[in-house]
């Protein structure tokens, strides 16, 4: 895929839908999107993004750290997580993904972009 394809990881579908619509008016690809961890192991593997934006809190066996590392191990894709958690101990693990950037929900269209642009650039 594109250099600049994005996959969404997002319990919420609607703000799924929101990020996705945000993205695509920004000019990036969204190559899809996953409720759940297990669900996004899957696409990704299948599409194989640029990058993941990946929400901590996901129903499930796994939360979206602990998917984030599946992802990073078997498949080399970066992450940015995008979470409302701003938990010392979920900071703490969150980093050690080391993760190409962290968005604290709500965020506004400039963090966004700013963060993503950082991200794709490695």
């Amino acid at each position: 895929m594109s250099d600049q394809t994005i996959f969404i990881v997002e319990d919420n579908p609607v703000i799924a839908d929101l990020i996705s619509w945000r993205l695509t008016e920004m000019g990036y690809q969204v190559a899809g999107t996953a409720e759940d961890s297990t669900q996004a192991l899957t696409r990704i593997g299948e599409i194989h993004p640029a990058l993941v934006l990946m929400d901590i809190n996901l129903p499930g066996e796994m939360d979206g750290i602990d998917a984030a590392t599946e992802i990073i191990e078997k498949f080399k894709i970066p992450i940015v997580y995008i979470s409302s958690i701003l938990d010392a101990d979920i900071m703490e693990r969150a980093k050690k993904t080391k993760p190409r950037g962290y968005i604290v929900k709500p965020f506004t269209d400039n963090q966004l972009r700013a963060t993503i642009e950082m991200a794709l650039q490695g």
